[in-house]
């Protein structure tokens, strides 16, 4: 096998493993996240709120203030704390007026830069119940706003499934390097032996 042959599998081999640990390293982080003391109730009721995984302190960097919305990143305020030196947060908010079913409560950091926090917005769901305390399902027509994707989000994820593919396309192409180079091992071949 030619050294050219050897130096493309061992280039493969090594980007394989490294897009490898890559993608192992973004999954093994923590995203924030975000639980409610219940998942329903009635407008005016006090809801208390706890999170993990948030950005905190670093250095000379302040930890950035997580912001609560109702039904979306760019919805109502409902509280706004900072998260501790673990990185977790704790708020209550009011439920606000508005139609039975369900809604989403999003908690976003921003950088300094004003960009979204890695790992964050997190989000949790809310119903609102019915005037008996019952559980609705609202008609198509009275549906609240549905939620975006966050572009952010988004991004990550299309990020995430992209090293993915790298990876296994990397992966294959060291792989068929490698069977290449196995195939092509010359056998010795006997030679014969003239008997003068």
């Amino acid at each position: 096998m030619s050294l050219t042959k050897k130096g493309a599998a061992f280039f493969g081999t090594a980007v394989a493993a490294m897009a490898f640990t890559a993608i192992a390293a973004f999954a093994c982080t923590n995203l924030a996240t975000l639980n409610l003391s219940s998942g329903s109730g009635g407008a005016g009721d006090a809801i208390a709120v706890t999170g993990s995984s948030f950005r905190v302190a670093t250095g000379d960097n302040p930890a950035m203030p997580v912001v609560l919305n109702w039904n979306g990143v760019d919805g109502p305020v409902l509280a706004q704390t900072t998260p501790d030196a673990a990185g977790n947060i704790s708020a209550t908010f009011s439920v606000p007026e508005g139609q039975p079913g369900y809604y989403v409560i999003v908690a976003s950091q921003k950088d300094a830069e004003g960009a979204d926090a890695y790992g964050t917005p997190a989000r949790a769901s809310f119903q609102i119940l019915g005037p008996n305390g019952e559980s609705v399902v609202q008609p198509a027509g009275n549906q609240a706003a549905p939620v975006t994707a966050d572009p952010s989000s988004s991004g990550i994820i299309a990020l995430t499934v992209g090293l993915g593919v790298l990876g296994l396309a990397l992966f294959g192409a060291g792989f068929t390097a490698f069977v290449r180079q196995a195939r092509s091992r010359e056998v010795p071949v006997a030679s014969k032996v003239r008997n003068d």
